[in-house]
């Protein structure tokens, strides 16, 4: 028997900004808010608009002028990896995320890490479209039944119940705090300095590592 994530999605076709990059990509916007980018090999099937469609949609407050303009304000992202983790891929994709381009990339805290990271999951499960979610959940946790509801419904449920989850937050968080030698050693496992000092990259690559980066890669990196 199918799951709900194994069923065909019909939404609305829609744009939005990138939660990595801040570029516009084009998507569907399901009835529960839910966005689905589209990606090369997505199966998609042209419909007339139903008369149900449009009160659901606009009940969650998608409205037609959002399908066809742009937002006024857009929100523009940078990236932020813990200077001592970059030189390794690894482990820049697993604790590096994107952060608002305002903010100081020298004052990141642990508040404003743990929600950059929260968005970067919610991201990450916007992005898959292949293997249902609830088989990606029962492979690596045992818990299909976190797969209910939006991204960010299933992002926060993965908070909440996953210490894999929280666990990487909660180590840049300590060493935000306290930026020595014991806490980096406990972040960088089972690497050490030597072993990730001479392999950086610029922020351009960076960005297009973690486009590139799967759900099911993310999690293995845990």
């Amino acid at each position: 028997m199918k799951t709900d994530e194994a069923l065909p999605r019909i939404g609305v076709v829609t744009s939005r900004q990138c939660p990595f990059c801040g570029h516009h990509e084009i998507g569907i916007t399901t009835q529960d808010g839910s966005f689905y980018p589209l990606k090369p090999g997505t199966l998609v099937q042209a419909m007339e608009p139903g008369p149900a469609m449009g009160p659901a949609l606009s009940e969650i407050g998608i409205h037609s002028k959002d399908i066809t303009q742009e937002p006024e304000d857009e929100l523009r992202l940078r990236p932020w990896v813990p200077g001592p983790v970059k030189g390794d891929k690894s482990l820049r994709l697993k604790y590096g995320v994107m952060v608002e381009e305002n903010i100081d990339t020298n004052k990141v805290d642990g508040t404003i890490y743990q929600r950059a990271f929260l968005l970067k999951l919610q991201n990450l499960i916007d992005k898959e479209i292949y293997t249902p979610l609830p088989v990606i959940l029962d492979r690596f946790f045992s818990t299909p039944h976190l797969a209910s509801g939006n991204s960010e419904n299933i992002s926060l449920a993965m908070w909440q119940e996953l210490d894999e989850i929280r666990e990487p937050v909660e180590l840049v968080k300590a060493w935000l705090e306290s930026p020595g030698d014991e806490q980096l050693n406990i972040m960088l496992k089972p690497y050490s300095k030597n072993d990730i000092a001479s392999k950086p990259v610029s922020d351009e690559e960076f960005i297009k590592e973690m486009e590139e980066l799967s759900l099911e890669e993310f999690l293995e990196l845990l």
